[in-house]
């Protein structure tokens, strides 16, 4: 008999809709228990599409789902602004914690979290799911091996035409605008591929197309101890659906990705958009060239992420990214942040 971990899932939207939940199904050893939401009626529609069996609704839905002696694990998949309240009940109760990107809104919260977590001995995942792209992991491979020789720049990019849900748009609920919101994947992704201590950080941001009080398309440099530089794109202002690329170069070759524009698939239609159905996140248009991005649970590293974490869970053991992970990123975006209101390069304040 296989053995499970009992998952309690807070939130029912995109991220969990789309890409953990998927996920679970194809996990044997994960169970997904409960689901816990503000709203009764999404909550309710999306257990039964999914098989859920127990809900929590209302304002204490967290507290009710953390107090669920059969919740082994809570997947955080809620807006920024209740990362730190959940991931502090969770550990209260003694409950493993896995939170969906960014950490939280700022470095205080992301401490918080950091501290509750360790206080509790709970097991805490980071779900920062670009470093579990298959493409990525190649990447992380070949650079280990020495292919391209000294790495010494890292070229990140993540952009799509604007977030999927209003509250993205309030810095005071997000944590700021697309440098929190998809700076975090982009940010990590270097430093991870990099391998190396952040020392300091330059931050551009700029409020281009939406109509937001925060920036909607920004630059982030990076330099670490060992000399390399990172350098990570994010924008909400560019067309065309998602656009994952990266690269990476070193002193004997360099490394290009692409997982969103070259996914295998190429399609021209004119048929009518209700016959094409779903293509890629974030897509605009369904006639015309089109590049469908096939399992993107699977592409995108969600998958390989939430295997990693049941597997982890299953024999007692922190994953290898951990809140650690994502206070550091809080840190590096701080900075980056610091550097936008008076530009210039900022220290980077690991501690």
């Amino acid at each position: 008999m296989v053995k499970k971990v009992n998952v309690g899932m807070l939130g029912y939207g995109f991220v969990q809709s789309f890409f953990h939940m998927p996920c679970y199904k194809e996990i044997p050893q994960a169970n997904v228990v409960a689901v816990g939401g503000r709203s009764k009626e999404a909550l309710v529609e999306f257990a039964h599409r999914w098989r859920i069996k127990k809900t929590y609704f209302g304002d204490d839905f967290i507290e009710k789902l953390c107090a669920d002696s059969r919740v082994d694990v809570v997947d955080i998949g809620l807006p920024n602004f209740l990362h730190e309240r959940a991931a502090k009940v969770a550990s209260e109760n003694g409950k493993h914690v896995i939170c969906e990107k960014p950490l939280a809104r700022s470095v205080g919260e992301a401490k918080a979290m950091l501290n509750a977590v360790e206080k509790a001995k709970v097991i805490n995942c980071y779900a920062e799911n670009q470093i579990f792209i298959p493409h990525i992991v190649k990447a992380k491979e070949l650079i280990e091996n020495d292919v391209i020789g000294n790495l010494f720049w890292v070229r990140s990019r993540e952009a799509h035409f604007g977030p999927h849900s209003a509250w993205f748009l309030d810095p005071e609920l997000a944590g700021g605008g697309v440098l929190i919101d998809m700076g975090c994947h982009s940010i990590e992704v270097a430093r991870y591929l990099s391998g190396g201590k952040p020392i300091q950080a330059y931050g551009w941001g700029a409020t281009v197309v939406h109509k937001t009080k925060a920036e909607d398309n920004s630059l982030a440099l990076v330099k670490y101890e060992d000399d390399k530089l990172s350098q990570s794109e994010n924008s909400w202002a560019a067309h065309g659906g998602l656009d994952l690329r990266f690269e990476i170069y070193g002193s004997d070759g360099s490394i290009f990705i692409d997982p969103t524009r070259e996914t295998g698939v190429k399609v021209f239609t004119i048929a009518p958009e209700q016959k094409v159905g779903y293509i890629v996140e974030k897509a605009e248009a369904k006639r015309g060239w089109l590049y469908p991005v096939w399992r993107e649970h699977e592409v995108y590293g969600y998958l390989f992420e939430l295997q990693h974490f049941v597997t982890c869970l299953l024999n007692g053991e922190m994953p290898k990214e951990t809140f650690i992970d994502g206070y550091i990123v809080n840190c590096i975006i701080d900075a980056c942040y610091r550097s936008m209101k008076c530009g210039e390069w900022k220290h980077i304040h690991l501690t």
